[in-house]
């Protein structure tokens, strides 16, 4: 009797050990934003600009010369990504939200939750259709 007791646990534990296994497999994985990143053409190919996300959340974008073009801070919290440019381009404190999009862990695409300014939603969804992580080859 106990040990049919016990066979009868292990039975009813094993499908409930095969779900969580099977959810946690199915669980999109975290990418990291931190590094830096190629901003793409409409085309998709490399624009020469590229965005240095940094572990400390600002931000820089170099330009194809090497100058510095734009800076800021970014927040990552789930999908939600919040921007705010250190040039008062868009109103001091001013942060924009976009849903940030991973595309295996190499690329991201952005889609815009809301942003009242057009410089900045324009340069986030309007020109750009995503970042590839910059490989140096």
């Amino acid at each position: 009797m106990i040990k049919h007791s016990s066979q009868s646990k292990l039975v009813t534990s094993f499908p409930l050990a095969v779900m969580i296994a099977a959810f946690f497999s199915f669980t999109s994985s975290n990418y990291s934003l931190v590094g830096k990143w190629s901003i793409l053409n409409l085309d998709g190919t490399p624009s020469g600009e590229y965005v240095n996300f940094n572990e400390d959340n600002t931000y820089t974008v170099s330009l194809p010369d090497g100058t510095i073009g734009e800076r800021g801070n970014y927040g990552l919290k789930d999908s939600v990504f919040s921007i705010k440019n250190s040039k008062d381009v868009c109103g001091s404190n001013y942060w924009g939200k976009y849903n940030l999009k991973f595309v295996g862990k190499d690329s991201v695409h952005f889609s815009l939750i809301e942003d009242s300014c057009t410089n900045r939603r324009m340069d986030m969804v309007g020109y750009n259709p995503g970042l590839k992580r910059y490989n140096a080859k």
